[in-house]
């Protein structure tokens, strides 16, 4: 089993998704990839598009519908995945992008969902951007692993 860290970024409450990232749990394997947003809503267009690429953040940009493909390519070699996040939309956003028609799915056969409240932010991970889903979800897997920076246990 091994842990990936989710964090997605949408057009505002409900709207489609913009962005989605997975980080590996030991921090070396990363997923980023984002799509285009045609009518960004006002706090998205303020807050989110600007910094979709940003230093450290340099999204694969793919078609909607190829993003649940992107994801089981990164997740290939995994027999058992668990996904980490820590809000609902976020579980929703990566399961939406893995339908892929009435019935169907991409080839993942199987994986597991944690859902942590946990606040990411403030954080003192060394160039993070809050609203990057890039770095929302270095930033999720930094605060679930102090032990990366101080030493401590795993939780």
């Amino acid at each position: 089993m091994t842990r990936y860290f989710l964090d997605t970024e949408f057009n505002e409450f409900g709207g489609d998704l913009i962005s989605l990232a997975l980080v590996c749990e030991d921090g070396q394997r990363e997923l980023y990839v984002s799509t285009p947003c045609e009518r960004p809503g006002a706090w998205v267009k303020e807050n989110v598009i600007p910094i979709l690429k940003c230093p450290g953040a340099d999204p694969i940009e793919v078609e909607p519908d190829q993003i649940g493909h992107a994801i089981a390519m990164f997740l290939h070699d995994d027999k058992m995945p668990t996904i980490i996040s820590d809000w609902p939309d976020d579980i929703r956003y990566f399961c939406q992008a893995v339908i892929t028609g009435p019935g169907e799915m991409v080839n993942i056969p199987r994986l597991q969902f944690q859902m942590l409240r946990m606040d990411a932010y403030p954080t003192d991970l060394p160039g993070a951007v809050q609203h990057n889903a890039l770095w929302d979800a270095r930033a999720l897997r930094h605060v679930f692993f102090p032990a990366v920076v101080s030493g401590a246990k795993e939780p």
